[in-house]
């Protein structure tokens, strides 16, 4: 939503500050990868959202809402957002699935794209049994974090199970007072820690200060910052576009963006330029941006090239790219010809569609008797106080200050794509981290 000039001017400059510094980082120190959850599973290898994340065959298909968007004029498929959607979408061979939460009265879950109903009954005014009595077949998020934990284990050393959890912004109608957002990132890593499925999940959101705040409270779990294209508009084109009035708000998590209410509906911020969408992503430490087709296509159309030099840019920054939704093969073959990494799509179209996905390498499978897991790696800067210190070498990075004596196995990146680094392997040992390069 790009907007007249007085909305550029509200945007600090220490946010510039902050995301230049953090573009050199990325590029002399690398691209920090996530997680924290101990992952027992007896001496069973699972999948992770790190595996996927480290594919370097594209794109996969993430199944929308399941198996695609229903909300019950399609008979032929389940509603989108239920179990049962969730579970055809894995069964038809699905890698990643994603869901819609929306905060209860009760402080529980509900998987659901709005944050009101057809009758513009707010979500949150609801208890789950409720909003259940209401529409039986909206499930609580726990129901699917267990089908999603399911499908990880029958998959094996193979890719499976993935889940992306989309925290969904709140509309002006339902939160009135800029208030929930807390509420909804603490009961969303709540019920995923519970599950013991962080390894397994990544955030999603079209708000960065519901990023943000996730960064703060579970670092471990990756996260995506998406655009929708009436966020580069100005006010005034936004307003013809949907016929409802544009309000620029004093966001109380604004993170130096400008903020605005499109009628009851929305509550976004708005970016003068793709460059600052990009600082916004790297500002809150996300792995992954992602962009509507409404942000991709018109850009190819004013000026073809014009997508995939988006997505290379956000490459370059150590980020992957990933693009939504894609209802039809030329949807889908429109997003491939621009690189992006991943599609969230109708299933099982995108199965079909997306390319072979090699078996994981397990040559640092745990070994039998040790506890395994997976932390963040970052500098100091970026607050990790468990490790004293850091040294990097042309091929390897060296770790002070982890305790305890367990063997960890992980994928990171030393550098970023424009340096031409291959991906490493790193297996912990006691405070020491040994590292390889890898294809």
């Amino acid at each position: 939503m790009k907007t007249p000039t007085q909305w550029e001017q509200r945007i600090p400059r220490n946010l510039l500050l902050i995301c230049s510094t953090a573009v050199a980082l990325s590029i002399c120190c690398g691209t920090a990868v996530a997680g924290d959850d101990h992952n027992r599973d007896g001496d069973h290898q699972r999948s992770t959202a790190e595996d996927f994340l480290s594919l370097q065959v594209k794109p996969i298909a993430i199944g929308h809402h399941g198996v695609g968007p229903n909300t019950g004029e399609n008979p032929a498929l389940p509603i989108e957002n239920t179990v049962d959607s969730v579970q055809q979408a894995y069964r038809l061979g699905a890698r990643v699935v994603e869901v819609d939460v929306q905060l209860t009265a009760d402080g529980k879950l509900a998987v659901f794209h709005d944050d009101f109903l057809s009758d513009f009954t707010c979500i949150h005014s609801l208890t789950l049994e409720q909003l259940q009595q209401r529409l039986p077949y909206v499930p609580e998020l726990h129901q699917v974090l267990d089908m999603a934990r399911h499908f990880n284990k029958k998959a094996g050393d193979d890719l499976g199970g993935i889940l992306i959890v989309e925290l969904k912004a709140f509309s002006p109608h339902c939160d009135p007072g800029d208030e929930f957002e807390q509420a909804l990132v603490f009961a969303a890593v709540r019920e995923v820690r519970k599950a013991k499925m962080a390894d397994q999940v990544i955030f999603d959101s079209f708000s960065p200060a519901l990023l943000y705040l996730a960064a703060q409270v579970a670092p471990e779990i990756p996260r995506e910052l998406d655009i929708n294209g009436l966020q580069l508009l100005t006010a005034e084109q936004i307003a013809a576009i949907t016929g409802l009035p544009v309000t620029i708000i004093d966001k109380k998590i604004s993170l130096g963006l400008a903020w605005a209410e499109i009628g009851p509906v929305y509550r976004l911020p708005g970016y003068a330029s793709v460059q600052q969408f990009l600082g916004a992503g790297i500002a809150t430490r996300v792995r992954i941006v992602g962009g509507e087709m409404n942000f991709f296509g018109p850009a190819e159309q004013q000026q073809p090239g014009s997508g995939a030099a988006v997505v290379a840019a956000a490459h370059s920054l150590g980020f992957k790219v990933f693009a939504d939704p894609a209802g039809t093969e030329a949807e889908w073959n429109f997003f491939a010809s621009i690189g992006v990494d991943a599609v969230y799509s109708n299933i099982p179209m995108g199965v079909r569609l997306q390319p072979v996905i090699p078996h994981l390498d397990t040559s640092f499978a745990r070994p039998k008797g040790t506890t395994a897991s997976k932390r963040e790696l970052a500098s100091p800067l970026w607050g990790w106080r468990e490790l004293s210190a850091i040294v990097v070498s042309e091929d390897a990075l060296w770790f002070a200050g982890i305790s305890g004596h367990e063997v960890y196995r992980v994928n990171l990146r030393v550098g970023t794509a424009a340096d031409g680094y291959p991906p490493l392997r790193a297996i912990f040992e006691g405070n020491q981290l040994w590292m390889a390069h890898g294809s």
